[in-house]
């Protein structure tokens, strides 16, 4: 996912793992989905420090109905003849 840092990182003085340096203002870099979660306000600092830019399309998962095959079993009649 693609981000654009916004001015907290300056402000606190807080260095991103991303990052070996403090982001200017408006500066663009890639994180997970994940981080970009804690980057956008769920961090200790309660701190919005990303703004999305362009978000990565995930795998779309596609759940399928089990069918459920119903097999008729022939029965095999013997007639027995008498004599």
């Amino acid at each position: 996912m693609k981000v654009k840092a916004t001015g907290e990182f300056k402000r606190l003085g807080v260095n991103p793992k991303e990052l070996n340096y403090i982001p200017e203002e408006g500066t663009e870099f890639e994180v997970s989905g994940e981080r970009y979660e804690v980057l956008k306000g769920n961090n200790s600092y309660k701190a919005k420090f990303v703004e999305a830019v362009e978000k990565v399309r995930e795998p779309i998962k596609v759940e399928t109905a089990k069918k459920e095959v119903k097999t008729e079993k022939a029965v095999k009649r013997i007639t027995k003849k008498s004599k």
